[in-house]
């Protein structure tokens, strides 16, 4: 779930008798409804307003899975619910063989899944990002102090964290620590000092500044110059 909706998803309950698929057609809740031509629970299209969907859609999804009998509960493919509580936190409704999982988000990036970079680095903007990890490159120990200049200039709006450069025999290294940056900015200017560019290695945590939103963050990987972006996993 990466966009600002408050809760989206499915769950497919597979083959139905008619008489299940009619009574959960005629079920009336606040966030989800019965689709009875693809016998499937979705998201009203019509949202309410004033009922959390962190606290009604647990209490809606056990209501209308009361409806089918043990077999047809093992039976169904399932399927998962997002929903974006107070404060902005993620969770996931779970179901699988009529068994509904609650879960919160934690960041694996063993099993991360490879996206364009070019999708992310402009997902957050400096008030935004927060930059955590390391860059090295080959040039003159100025230009890790262009890097640091770089950031403490940066609009002029947000606090930075510490960045003390280290540079030795040409190379220089810059650690950052929660620097508030754009990122995409902050990689051309690194590419821009790089000399080479094949000389640049790069690890970049890229969180977002607003509370509880796992979701929006990302990893910026660069191994010989060559970008990879990175999403974690959020679920296990």
């Amino acid at each position: 779930m990466y966009g600002d909706l408050e809760c989206e998803g499915q769950v497919r309950l597979g083959d139905l008798p008619w008489e299940v698929s009619e009574r959960l057609a005629q079920f009336s809740g606040n966030w989800l409804e019965f689709t009875p031509q693809e016998n499937t629970i979705v998201v009203r299209k019509s949202l309410p307003v004033g009922c959390p969907a962190s606290t009604a859609v647990s209490c809606e999804l056990i209501t209308m899975l009361e409806s089918l009998t043990p077999d047809l509960r093992r039976a169904m493919p399932g399927g998962e619910i997002f929903v974006r509580a107070q404060g902005g936190r993620v969770m996931r409704f779970a179901v699988e063989k009529g068994e509904i999982h609650i879960q919160w988000p934690g960041q694996d990036y063993s099993r991360a899944t490879r996206v364009a970079p070019e999708s992310l680095l402009t997902s957050l903007g400096a008030g935004e990002a927060r930059i955590t990890g390391w860059a090295r490159f080959a040039g003159a120990g100025s230009r890790a102090a262009e890097i640091e200049a770089f950031v403490e200039q940066f609009g002029g709006l947000y606090p930075e964290g510490d960045i003390p450069s280290e540079c030795e025999q040409n190379i220089a290294y810059v650690p950052f620590k929660s620097v508030r940056v754009d990122a995409d900015e902050l990689l051309s200017r690194l590419q821009r000092l790089a000399a080479p560019i094949e000389s640049l290695q790069a690890e970049l945590d890229v969180a977002c500044a607003a509370p509880r939103s796992e979701d929006r963050e990302f990893r910026i990987l660069i191994r010989n110059g060559r970008v990879e972006a990175l999403r974690p996993s959020l679920w296990q």
